[in-house]
């Protein structure tokens, strides 16, 4: 059985090694009669959410790491796929 408190504080890196951040809460939501763990909330933006209670809003801003993205969950660390980080995009350069 997974307990809340052994995610909470995670790091979170993708399959190839790149730090996403730490796991700061969890989303989850009711499905016949009890909860699932729908994903994780991570990043600055995540903690900013966890404190001021904010809602959703993270999700829109990609913070939210589905739980059928997991590969692995090891002691302080979970790995996710990288299909499943989005990179920033490079600057568009500006035309003349």
């Amino acid at each position: 059985m997974i307990r809340a408190s052994d995610l909470i504080g995670c790091v979170v890196e993708t399959e190839s090694g790149e730090r996403v951040g730490r796991v700061h809460d969890l989303r989850a939501s009711v499905v016949g009669g009890g909860w699932q763990l729908d994903g994780l909330l991570v990043g600055r933006y995540g903690m900013f959410a966890r404190m001021t209670g904010s809602g959703p809003d993270p999700m829109v801003r990609g913070n939210v790491i589905p739980w059928e993205s997991i590969t692995a969950l090891e002691e302080g660390l979970i790995r996710i796929r990288d299909s499943s980080v989005r990179l920033p995009r490079a600057p568009t350069p500006a035309r003349p």
